[in-house]
């Protein structure tokens, strides 16, 4: 993982490439690792503030003053680890606590002078802590101090000067002043210029219109605003401008704006939202702490904006006003999501293509839909016990001469109570969407000459019996919530059906061959009971014996011992047993200095491999170009074989995946010398040529040991339900279970990799996963390496997740790797 280094005045800091929203703010250095839809994955934040500040803390001591002030009335908060780290030349002490809402915090502070310490805040949720905070640790040890901090700290606004020292100023806001300060100014009416030019100014500053500003229609009106100060100043602009050239950009999401053929409406915006989430806003260019709150005028083929830019940190607005003429004539109306009934009042049905309405008053519907021939998608959702709702009893009969329709989706539709044979008649529709519905019977044939649909969802309602007859060209089909006990064994016959979904049914049979449908989704207990989920081995030849026992920790004498000890140690003495049942025999591996490829097969993670000399790169084509698989191990089989018993004395593995968006794995095995394989170093290709755009990792050497591994027990039942059920009161013990496998840990870090290892998930298991897409029993599959997220490696799946590649334990014993699953696990 790549370090970018940020500078404040007084001090830097060098942030993982995790991180990727930065501010740096006064003395203030801010790194967020966040999700879209505002979720956070983690905060770090590290500040330089006097000591007088804690003054008004309770404590003896300048770092309890500080504890202290980092509690929070709302959250009870547990202390996890307290330490001590050498930081600049100074002492820094660190604490780790957890909250009660699952949140992890570290805090850590160092005291540079008498006046003066630098402080550091992480965070994250609980589950993610492993990965998390070796990163908040690895940013704290890079702080290096300069210059003169209290010149920084007296440059700072006053009301921080203020707040830091416990003082009040003249300079400072009064009450009344804070008081009026939270109270909005008036938002101006726009106007459109009488003049006709357009305009964009920001606080005393005139920007000008860029060529790059258009309007357009695909769903909602696009609004794209771009503008650049013509002589932009960086020192001068930057309280509002964060671009290298003073451009900026707004860009706007907008509907229910339709009016005859011209956008019309005032939108609200409070700092940068619309609580309707009917309209969307995104900004470029301008500094990260300030957002727009105002009014989006649309009027006689006119934008105008009205309001100002607050600034998150300062209490300060800054005036905002434009005006841009749109191209009315330009725009392509056929491609508008119409979202109200009002918004087709006196317009041309040949305009009204997409018709999305929620909760649709149903007699005004149906004399809507009456002249919408022309409609090509329909779709209509009712909330739960709304009116409107209850009164939609029946499907609208003039919906059965739209002939042009390609979507028709009802959600919510609990009032209906039948399904009229008259949809076989849409010939176009491509997406079918009923459900919600109390229909306990569709006609056998009325989709049958649906010849070009492709997606068909008749989830929970109430059917009893699914269509005998659908179109050959269907790819997807859900019928899951219904009463159905059987499914039409002509389901197998349909060579393009890809999803079937027929969870939360009564079935009591199925049809032999339905398990080959590539995305069965099914209860895996009524897969093993009504279908043939034999494993028939990779080659297809059937399954070998092999010795289960062989992955148990209870086998090892080294591992039991280890075991009981831990037990013993984090107090589950009265759980010893269940344990003991489903304890595995793992080896961890953690990476320990880069690989320099000067030894060839050796067990490495990252880089590239040594392959045989007759052995190619694993590639893949993609439009005629063919680009290489992504490496992500090798493991030398006989330097782990005292560790074990299951995997191959000797030979090398090597571990690789087409990409991070598909996780398709290539799992090769060479048994021969070392002589014959081909250093890495020979492999002449750069990064462009893999697949992936994280490209090569950096290639790491291991330490590895053998442990016990146990579950995480958080939704981990189907491990111990039949074997070990009293471990199942684990499950509200978190903290507890987790000091317990820390405790089994063989290395003093939870950033390790394994093999046979437990894999913490959120929903099922690995071997469930294996099963559901290649069959067998969970019990017959293990993980053949779990690879977590790695700073040395630069390891990063999605959101600090892990991958997992699973083989049959009949096929490990074949020392056949073609038929290897792999997975991924992320927050």
């Amino acid at each position: 993982m790549e370090n970018q280094k940020f500078e404040a005045e007084t001090f830097s800091l060098l942030i993982p490439s995790v991180y990727t929203n930065m501010q740096v703010v006064w003395e203030s250095i801010r790194a967020a690792h966040e999700l879209p839809k505002s979720d956070f994955l983690s905060y770090a934040t590290t500040t330089l503030i006097p000591v007088a500040f804690f003054n008004e803390f309770t404590g003896d001591t300048l770092v309890l003053r500080y504890w202290e002030s980092c509690k929070h009335e709302d959250q009870e908060t547990k202390l996890l680890e307290e330490k001590e780290i050498q930081l600049a030349g100074h002492t820094s002490n660190i604490q780790m606590l957890k909250s009660n809402d699952g949140l992890f915090y570290y805090y850590a502070i160092v005291q540079i002078s008498d006046e003066f310490c630098y402080i550091f805040k992480g965070d994250c949720k609980i589950k993610n802590r492993s990965f998390y905070e070796p990163l908040f640790e690895e940013i704290w040890k890079s702080l290096e101090y300069f210059g003169n901090p209290k010149e920084a700290i007296n440059k700072l606004p006053q009301f921080l000067l203020d707040l830091y020292y416990h003082t009040e100023s003249d300079k400072n806001l009064d009450f009344d002043d804070e008081e009026e300060n939270d109270i909005p100014p008036i938002i101006e009416e726009f106007s459109i210029p009488e003049d006709g030019k357009e305009y964009w100014k920001i606080d005393d500053i005139e920007l000008q219109f860029l060529p790059e500003c258009s309007a357009s229609v695909n769903g909602t009106l696009y609004v794209n605003l771009e503008g650049i100060i013509p002589e932009f100043d960086e020192e001068k602009h930057s309280y509002i401008i964060d671009s290298y050239n003073g451009a900026v950009g707004l860009n706007f999401s907008l509907s229910q704006i339709y009016n005859q053929g011209m956008p019309t409406g005032i939108i609200p915006f409070e700092k940068g939202r619309d609580e309707s989430y009917n309209h969307y806003l995104w900004d470029r260019g301008f500094n990260y702490s300030v957002a727009f709150t105002g009014h989006v005028t649309l009027k006689e083929g006119w934008v105008g904006l009205t309001g100002y830019l607050e600034d998150k940190w300062d209490p300060k607005r800054y005036k905002i006003s434009v005006a841009k003429k749109i191209n009315v004539e330009e725009l392509e109306w056929e491609k508008y999501d119409f979202t109200l009934l009002k918004e087709l009042e006196k317009t041309s049905p040949k305009i009204v293509r997409q018709l999305k309405l929620k909760d649709p008053d149903p007699i005004e519907l149906r004399e809507e839909l009456h002249s919408l021939v022309h409609l090509e998608s329909l779709s209509i959702q009712f909330s739960n016990d709304s009116k409107e709702a209850e009164a939609f009893t029946e499907i609208p009969t003039p919906i059965k001469y739209i002939k042009n329709l390609k979507s028709l989706h009802l959600w919510g539709i609990s009032a209906v109570t039948k399904f009229p044979e008259w949809i076989g008649d849409l010939r176009e529709l491509e997406h079918l969407l009923l459900t919600g519905s109390k229909v306990e019977g569709i006609h056998p044939y009325t989709l049958q000459y649906l010849s070009k649909l492709k997606y068909c969802y008749l989830e929970n309602n109430s059917l009893e019996s699914a269509p005998k007859s659908i179109p050959d060209n269907l790819e997807v089909l859900h019928l899951e919530g219904n009463q159905l006990t059987d499914i039409p064994s002509s389901y197998i016959q349909l060579e393009n059906l890809r999803k079937l979904h027929i969870r939360n049914n009564p079935l009591k049979s199925l049809p032999a061959g339905l398990e080959n449908i590539p995305e069965l989704d099914l209860e895996l207990e009524k897969k093993m009971i009504l279908l043939d989920y034999t494993y028939k081995g990779a080659d297809n030849s059937g399954v070998i014996p092999y010795n289960d026992e062989l992955f148990y920790a209870r086998n090892d004498s080294d591992l039991n011992s280890n075991l009981q000890k831990a037990i013993k140690k984090t107090d589950f003495q009265e759980y010893e047993n269940g344990l003991s049942k489903i304890a595995r025999h793992a080896v961890n591996f953690v990476t320990t200095t880069p690989d320099s490829y000067n030894e060839l097969g050796n067990t490495r993670f990252g880089g590239l491999p040594d392959l045989p000399v007759n052995v190619e790169y694993p590639t893949v084509t993609i439009d005629e170009e063919k680009k290489g698989y992504q490496f992500i191990a090798q493991m030398n089989c006989a330097s782990i074989a005292s560790l074990q018993d299951y995997l191959p004395r000797t030979g090398v593995l090597y571990f690789f995946i087409n990409d991070q968006e598909d996780f398709t794995p290539k799992v090769l095995y060479y048994d021969g010398e070392k002589d014959h394989l081909k250093s890495a170093k020979e492999l002449n290709f750069d990064e462009e040529f893999i697949y992936d755009e994280g490209g090569i990792y950096k290639p790491f050497k291991t330490d590895s040991a053998k442990c016990v591994s146990l579950p995480s027990f958080y939704n981990d039942e189907h491990y111990y339900e039949n074997i070990a059920p009293e471990l199942k009161e684990l499950e509200e013990q978190y903290d507890e279970t987790e000091a317990l496998q820390k405790v089994l840990l063989p290395f003093k870090t939870n950033s390790s990799h394994g093999i046979n290892s437990y894999v913490f998930k959120q929903n099922d298991s690995p071997e469930i996963e294996a099963v559901n897409t290649l069959k067998g029993k969970p019990e017959e599959w293990m993980v053949l390496l779990r690879v977590s997220s790695d700073n040395n490696t630069g390891f990063s799946f999605w959101d600090a997740g892990e991958i997992y590649f699973v083989i049959h334990k009949s096929d490990l014993a074949k020392k056949d790797f073609s038929n290897v699953y792999c997975g991924l696990e992320t927050s």
